[in-house]
C-alpha cells in the first residue's frame, strides 16, 4: 500500500520520520497485516482488560492484576506492530516518556505484589486506575498536542467541581 505522496522524503525535511514506514520489521508482515495485527492486540487487551475489571468483583485480586495488567501490555505491544518494536521501545525510553513508562511499568508490578500479597481489592483498584492513567498519559505523547489536551480537559474537570 503505498500513499500518494513521499512521507519519509518530504518528512526528512522536517525532521519527522513515517511511523508506518515500508520496513516489515522482525515479522516480515507487510502494512495492512500490520494494521491488522496492532488491532488484534488492541482488541485482545481490551477483552482482557474488561475480563479483570470484572473478576475484581469477584474477590479474586490475582486473576483481576493478571488479566488487567496483560491486557494493557497486550495493547501497548500492538504499537509494535505498528512502529516496530526496536523503535517502540527506543521511543518509549526518549526523555519527553521516559518518566511515563517508568512510572507505568512501576505501577504494573506494585499492582501484581499488591494482589498476590496484601490481596486489598481497594487498593488493587486504586492501582489499576493509576497504572490506566499512567499508559495514557504515556499514549498522549505520540498524539500531537495529546498531553496538553488531557491537561486542559483535567483543569475543565476541576473546575467544574
Amino acid at each position: 500500500m503505498s500513499l500518494p505522496f513521499n512521507i519519509k522524503s518530504a518528512g526528512s525535511r522536517f525532521g519527522v520520520d513515517d511511523p508506518m514506514s515500508d520496513d516489515t520489521g522482525m515479522f516480515n508482515l507487510s502494512r495492512t497485516e500490520r494494521y491488522v495485527a496492532f488491532g488484534a492486540c488492541f482488541v485482545i487487551g481490551l477483552v482482557l482488560s474488561i475480563v479483570g475489571t470484572i473478576l475484581i468483583f469477584s474477590g479474586s485480586m490475582a486473576a483481576f492484576a493478571v488479566c488487567y495488567s496483560l491486557g494493557n501490555l497486550v495493547s501497548l505491544f500492538g504499537m509494535g506492530f505498528l512502529v516496530g518494536f526496536k523503535r517502540q521501545l527506543k521511543m518509549a525510553t526518549a526523555p519527553v516518556r521516559l518518566t511515563a513508562f517508568l512510572i507505568y511499568i512501576a505501577l504494573l508490578v506494585v499492582t501484581f505484589i499488591t494482589a498476590f500479597t496484601l490481596k486489598i481489592g481497594v487498593l488493587c483498584l486504586i492501582l489499576a486506575i493509576c497504572q490506566f492513567c499512567a499508559l495514557a498519559w504515556y499514549s498522549a505523547s505520540y498524539v500531537p498536542f495529546g498531553r496538553k489536551m488531557i491537561k486542559g480537559l483535567c483543569g475543565t474537570c476541576a473546575r467544574a467541581i
